[in-house]
C-alpha cells in the first residue's frame, strides 16, 4: 500500500514538473514574454537582453523612412501640388550600410544612458505588462502601452521563434520624445 501511494506521488510530481514545463515554454514563446524581457532588460540596464527583443535597424528604418516620407510629401504637396496635382505618398528606404551605422550609432547612445547609474529607467517588466494590450494576429502583435494620456504603439513580430518590436508608431514617438527628451521651449 505505501509503495504504491509513494509510485502516485512519483507519477504526480513528474507529471506537475512536465506540465510546469510546457507552460514555461509556451510562456517564453509570447510576445508577453518578450514584453517582460524588455523591461527587464532595461531595468538592470542589460542591453545585450533588450537588444534580443528589440530590432533596432528595422525600427530605426521605419522611423526616419516615416518621418522624411511625411515631410517629403508635405513639401510636395505645398509647391508641385499646384502645378502637378498630388503625388502620392513618397517611401523613403535607408541602404543596409546606413541602417547598420545609424543602429550602431543609437545602440552606441543607448549603452551610455544605460550605463550612467544617474538616468532613470523603467520602472518594472510587471509595470510594461500591467499597462500593455496586445493583440495577436498570428505572427504579428500589435502592443499598446497606455498610461494616462501618454500612448505607445508597437508592432512585434515572431522571428526565430522570439518575439521582437519591429516598428513604433511615429506620431506616439515623436510626442513622446518632445514630452521626455527635448529640453522644454522657453
Amino acid at each position: 500500500m505505501k509503495k504504491n501511494r509513494n509510485t502516485i506521488i512519483i507519477i504526480i510530481v513528474v507529471a506537475l514538473a512536465f506540465g510546469a514545463g510546457l507552460l514555461w515554454r509556451w510562456v517564453q514563446g509570447t510576445p508577453y514574454y518578450a514584453l517582460y524581457q524588455i523591461g527587464a532588460g532595461l531595468k538592470n540596464r542589460d542591453l545585450p537582453t533588450f537588444l534580443t527583443y528589440v530590432n533596432l535597424e528595422s525600427i530605426l528604418n521605419q522611423q526616419i523612412s516615416e518621418s522624411v516620407s511625411k515631410l517629403l510629401s508635405q513639401a510636395a504637396s505645398e509647391t508641385v501640388d499646384r502645378i502637378t496635382g498630388p503625388l502620392g505618398e513618397i517611401k523613403i528606404k535607408i541602404t543596409p550600410e546606413g541602417d547598420k551605422s545609424l543602429s550602431n550609432l543609437a545602440i552606441g547612445q543607448l549603452q551610455n544612458y544605460l550605463q550612467n547609474k544617474e538616468n532613470p529607467t523603467l520602472p518594472s517588466s510587471f509595470t510594461l505588462l500591467a499597462l500593455a494590450g496586445i493583440n495577436v494576429k498570428k505572427d504579428y502583435a500589435l502592443v499598446t502601452l497606455k498610461k494616462d494620456k501618454e500612448l505607445l504603439r508597437m508592432g512585434m513580430k515572431k522571428q526565430e521563434g522570439l518575439w521582437r518590436v519591429v516598428e513604433l508608431n511615429p506620431e506616439d514617438t515623436q510626442k513622446l520624445i518632445k514630452t521626455y527628451l527635448l529640453p522644454p521651449k522657453k
